[in-house]
């Protein structure tokens, strides 16, 4: 059995995880990443049999390089890696790695079902995945942070709202101005999820991964799949594609 290492960097932490072959064995989620902190992670394990690392951020050369004596291969996930799916997109080198790796986990997860893959992370994505294997496109939107720091930026008088860890509101109206600009984020965010929904239809499996994935999927109004760790485990799948080839 092979062991696998896989590194997603986000905007705001990085999401260390090993499997041994398409089972999860760690995971830890860095703020900071450095080669020092992936040691530290897979210190007991022994020599990985391949890497991947995927990043938003930044593109990791230092990581990619100073992780090579902890995997017998490393590789950054790129435009032109093999994937197990097909990109219709007609940019895809433009196309976030992040969004590739969410929606290989996606569809290695649930082979066969067309699916909407939502990330509502720092930004939100909205991907489709056909129920062949082909990521058709999406869309990309502010996340609650952003929604919240752009209405205080751009306006003489809304304040800077600090978005809460938890969303306990029993109204779906704000009842002042702090209720009603975090509503305004929570339901903008849970209006896009069910408009793109209903325009793929009621057969779409709706899967969400993300930050807020558990507390915005509660709002729905229809049966939402929430897969926390969907990026690592389309990273792994990206390995095992390319390992078994």
């Amino acid at each position: 059995m092979a062991l696998y290492l896989t590194i997603d960097q986000g905007n705001t932490a990085a999401k260390l995880a090993l499997w041994k072959d398409d089972r999860l064995l760690d995971l830890r989620i860095e703020p900071k990443l450095t080669v020092a902190t992936v040691e530290s992670f897979t210190s007991g394990f022994g020599v990985a049999d391949a890497a991947i690392y995927c990043s938003v951020a930044t593109p990791g050369n230092e990581i990619v390089e100073g992780i090579r004596h902890l995997a017998r291969k490393v590789c950054r996930l790129t435009n032109s890696t093999p994937l197990p799916i097909a990109i219709d997109y007609r940019t895809p080198c433009t196309l976030g790695t992040d969004r590739i790796a969410s929606a290989v986990g996606a569809w290695a997860s649930y082979p066969g079902r067309k699916m909407l893959v939502v990330d509502a992370g720092t930004a939100v994505t909205y991907d489709v995945v056909s129920a062949d294997g082909h990521f058709k496109g999406g869309n990309i939107a502010p996340g609650m942070r952003m929604r919240l720091d752009a209405l205080h930026r751009f306006t003489k008088r809304l304040p800077l709202v600090e978005v809460p860890r938890e969303l306990k509101y029993d109204t779906f109206m704000g009842y002042d101005t702090s209720s009603a600009m975090i509503l305004g984020a929570i339901y903008g965010i849970v209006g896009a999820i069910s408009y793109y929904r209903a325009r793929l239809g009621d057969d779409t499996l709706v899967v969400m991964t993300g930050g807020w994935a558990n507390q915005l999927s509660g709002l729905c109004d229809f049966s939402i799949v929430v897969e926390p760790d969907l990026a690592s485990k389309g990273l792994n799948r990206i390995l095992l594609y390319n390992e078994n080839k």
